[in-house]
């Protein structure tokens, strides 16, 4: 053996125990760092007592690093598994409708765990998340009370929040969609004229209670004894359960027999403008207090009730409860393809701990949940010599859908998201929608129109500094087929007067609610 490996080997074995000892010391320093774990009051303590003999078959709380590892659900019937089905009998039935499936979400996420527990419940709103609050439901623990006990006797490594559509004088869905479904079942016309106003006064209802929620969960935490850096919180926003483009549905089950019990009116309501402003509100909420935050807000756009392989159950009667008001509460609510949709976002969120923000979609009609890193951020499709920009028109987002010129607005239906990845352009008003070189003829004059996104080649395009190009065609460019407004959408050579539109970044004087006053703006609603 050579002199210099010698030395280097008696170097490591000195060095060796000191890195070990370095090690230890670090450990210890970051345990000793964890605040003192609050005592529960005498009622809790009990309980959690019990459970911690079930899991180890001793009442000690062990340290942090000797416990399981658990994942822990949080919020209302989004969450719970409400519409799934597979319930646990005693969530489902008088006394207790929290409605838990054993096939919700949590319980089919690709995170590693020994233990998950769903405590969400249907009906659940933000004050039921504070711990000591008193708020409760049915014949349960206040929910904030279960965190307690769980993250004192197990290493919670995910609190997944959703939250905030009970919250009283907030958006309320419950009685919403209930009214809503009523009047479109006995025929007394849309319901969306008796919340357009007063929408956004209730969202705001909403992100206070949302961030009162997520700091009382914090606080739990901290009261058991844990470091921010000991556990991941997400809180997820809420998927539109529909739109109204529900015929474009090749296999359209029918309105009554697909449970697609609303007027297309208060459908598009929904889509665009109750559930973009509920989700800027959550996202409001999750940032203000500085949380992960996963945008599930175009997560069922294509996948809404009566579309193609819809993710969320339609109005639907449970045949044995009526005539009680409990038959009907599985209505509108995400299904058992939804709840895959919602394990493969958070998967994927939580195996990216460097994001602070994400989004979850499906790309392309493939019938899967992808997620992208941040917050989409849609921009005008403007003719630079004009300045007019192409957007749906009549804010339809229905298949063959023309493009068409007009002022620049700030309007969803102007709106445009470039994935870097497909090449595809996806409208604001629906994730599901692109812009789509119709019947695929890539010559000049032909339309663009917004069809079903299918990752097709006549759904690719390439953006240069001389226009948006069909793919593989670069002598092709977006352009008007003439001057002034109302004017369609084509493909032109490049380098002519109508060509060279390009994406450009909006700023407008009110970025946070361009756009919604026109939303109904259709005649075919």
């Amino acid at each position: 053996m050579s002199t210099p490996r010698r030395r280097l080997i008696a170097v490591l074995a000195t060095a060796i125990p000191s890195i070990l000892a370095l090690s230890t010391m670090s450990f210890s320093a970051q345990a000793a760092e964890r605040p003192d774990v609050v005592p529960l009051p005498d009622h809790l303590e009990t309980i959690r007592a019990a459970e911690a003999v079930e899991l180890y078959g001793s009442a000690d709380i062990l340290p942090l690093e000797d416990r399981k590892s658990s994942l822990i659900s949080m919020g209302d019937s989004e969450i719970s598994g409400e519409g799934v089905g597979n319930y646990d009998p005693a969530t489902h039935t008088d006394g207790n409708w929290c409605d838990r499936s054993y096939d919700q979400a949590l319980f089919r996420a690709g995170i590693e765990s020994d233990v998950q527990y769903n405590v969400s419940c249907s009906g659940g709103a933000s004050p039921h998340l504070v711990e000591g609050s008193g708020q409760q439901q049915w014949n349960e623990l206040n929910q904030g009370d279960n965190l307690a006990i769980k993250a004192r006797n197990t290493h919670v490594k995910l609190v997944w929040i959703v939250v905030g559509a009970n919250d009283e004088g907030g958006i309320e869905f419950g009685p919403v969609a209930t009214q809503c479904a009523t009047q479109r079942i006995l025929l007394q016309g849309p319901c969306w004229p008796d919340h357009t106003e007063d929408w956004e006064a209730r969202v705001d209802v909403s992100r206070q209670g949302v961030e009162t929620a997520i700091d009382a969960v914090r606080q739990t935490m901290t009261d058991a004894g844990y470091l921010a850096a000991d556990y991941d919180m997400v809180v997820m926003s809420y998927p539109s359960p529909g739109g109204p483009d529900v015929e474009d549905n090749p296999d359209f089950p029918g309105w009554w027999e697909g449970g697609c019990l609303l007027y297309l009116a208060d459908a598009a309501f929904a889509r665009n403008k109750a559930v973009p402003l509920f989700e800027q509100g959550v996202r409001e909420a999750a940032l203000n207090q500085d949380v992960r935050y996963l945008d599930a807000q175009r997560l069922f756009d294509g996948h809404g009730v009566c579309e193609a392989e819809p993710w969320a159950r339609g109005v639907y009667a449970e045949v044995g409860l009526l005539p009680s008001e409990h038959a009907f509460r599985q209505s509108l609510h995400p299904n058992y393809l939804g709840h895959g949709a919602f394990a493969q976002c958070i998967t994927q969120f939580y195996e990216h701990p460097e994001w602070d923000t994400s989004t979850c979609v499906d790309p392309a009609s493939s019938n899967s949940a992808e997620l992208y890193e941040g917050l989409f951020e849609f921009q005008d499709l403007q003719h630079p010599d004009s300045g007019l920009c192409a957007g749906a028109e009549g804010y339809d987002s229905r298949n063959g859908t023309a493009l068409v010129s007009s002022d620049c607005n700030g309007a969803r239906n102007q709106g445009f998201w470039l994935d870097e990845g497909q090449g595809s352009l996806h409208v604001e008003l629906s994730h599901d929608r692109c812009i789509d070189v119709e019947g695929g003829t890539m010559q000049a004059g032909t339309a663009l129109v917004l069809w079903d996104c299918n990752g097709g080649l006549n759904q690719e395009f390439v953006v240069t500094d001389t226009g948006i190009h069909p793919a593989g065609h670069s002598d092709l460019c977006i352009g008007f087929d003439g001057a002034g407004t109302e004017v369609p959408a084509k493909l032109t050579e490049c380098g002519t007067a109508a060509s060279g539109f390009g994406l450009v970044d909006r700023d407008y004087a009110d970025p946070a609610g361009y756009g919604y006053d026109d939303w109904i703006g259709s005649s075919v609603y």
